[in-house]
C-alpha cells in the first residue's frame, strides 16, 4: 500500500525536479518516489540501519556539520 506525505522544497530544487520529471514524462510524483526509493535503497547497501544506530550516524556525508 501507498502513502501520501507533504513536502516544502525550495523553489530551485523543485523548479529543476519538475523540469526532469517533464522531461522523462512522467508526474513530479512519481520521479520524487523514484529517487527517494533510490537513495534509502543506497543508503541501505552501505549497512544504514536505521533502528539501532546514533541519529548522527544517519545523517548523508557532509551534513554531519563538519568542515570540508
Amino acid at each position: 500500500m501507498s502513502k501520501r506525505i507533504q513536502v516544502t522544497l525550495p523553489d530551485r530544487l523543485a523548479d529543476d525536479l519538475q523540469r526532469w520529471a517533464d522531461y522523462d514524462g512522467r508526474p513530479l510524483s512519481n520521479l520524487a518516489a523514484f529517487l527517494l526509493e533510490k537513495i534509502v535503497f543506497e543508503a541501505k547497501s552501505k549497512g544504514v540501519q536505521w533502528d539501532d544506530q546514533k541519529k548522527e550516524q544517519l545523517k548523508p556525508e557532509g551534513m554531519r556539520g563538519e568542515n570540508k
